[in-house]
């Protein structure tokens, strides 16, 4: 693998971004002249102009502007690992990534009794549908919905309990058989396929199962199950405070696994921070503590 020269690269970076050699000099703490330089030595490194130099302005060419996009994700994850690095035993804030249904359904219940054991300690939670970077936004935790596939991520299981229908008690007065439930309206999340992988795993393959509203996560479905507008697929352990309250039920006592779960993911340099490595170890353990009651 051939590197160019890393100073170089790093006078580069910064001049490209503030388009000025004087501003990058001031931000090195060198000279402007010593930034030239390094920069004329990059691009007789990789045999590539990569600025437009004019008396009033510096400007990058074509293949500088996708260059500089390139390598500043490289130049974020370097600047992030090394503060955490420095703020080992110094941060009192979490930052963790999530979809808004398992914040609502399962962190937040839970979260008390880690911001009760751990005084002065700040859990930061952002909800959103996208696969965010970690490192260049500064997140220290995500959990994703998915099957556990997350290259250059350290990766932990947390949720992969089974499968159950909820609905309101206003909704279904009596017991259910799976065939009694495609009267009923189904509500899924995003992984529409769920209710069919459900029946199947029950032994009925030709169930009509693509009908029905599709939520953009698992709160939207919950939500509608609540309301009594039909019957949703979600996780038992996302529902347990629910089903314990009776505002939801489960009208057929049965459940089902599916290949889909929610997993922790987080980058290496991460649990440098003492904190990070509490909290961590604190939601694998409340996670893993939490067992099915339904049977297969």
């Amino acid at each position: 693998m051939k590197l160019p020269p890393l100073y170089a690269l790093m006078c580069f970076e910064s001049a490209a971004r503030l388009l000025s050699m004087k501003n990058a000099a001031e931000e090195l703490c060198v000279t402007p002249s010593a930034v030239s330089q390094q920069i004329a030595k990059l691009e007789e490194s990789v045999n590539v102009r990569l600025f437009i130099r004019t008396p009033r302005r510096l400007e990058l060419t074509t293949e500088g502007r996708v260059y500089l996009r390139a390598i500043r994700p490289a130049f974020s994850q370097i600047s992030e690992a090394t503060q955490r690095l420095m703020d080992e035993g110094k941060r009192n804030k979490i930052s963790v990534s999530c979809t808004s249904g398992f914040a609502m359904q399962w962190l937040l219940p839970r979260l008390p009794a880690f911001e009760q054991a751990n005084s002065g300690v700040e859990v930061q939670i952002s909800t959103t549908n996208r696969k965010v970077d970690l490192l260049s936004e500064g997140i220290d935790f995500a959990v994703r919905h998915g099957t556990g596939d997350y290259p250059g991520l350290e990766v932990e299981c947390l949720l992969n309990d089974r499968l159950i229908p909820v609905c309101s008690p206003q909704l279904v007065a009596k017991p259910l058989t799976p065939p009694d439930i495609l009267r009923y309206t189904l509500l899924h999340d995003e992984h529409r396929l769920d209710w069919e992988l459900w029946f199947h795993a029950l032994g009925f393959h030709n169930a009509e199962t693509a009908k029905g509203p599709v939520f953009i996560d698992s709160n939207g479905a919950v939500e509608a199950a609540l309301a009594g507008k039909g019957i949703a697929l979600i996780r038992q352990s996302l529902v347990r405070e629910a089903i314990a309250q009776s505002l939801l039920i489960n009208p057929l006592k049965v459940a089902v696994t599916s290949p889909i779960a929610y997993y922790l993911v987080w980058e290496e340099s991460a649990v440098l921070q003492r904190i990070n490595r509490r909290f961590r170890d604190w939601l694998v353990a409340t996670a893993a503590a939490e067992k099915n009651s339904y049977p297969a």
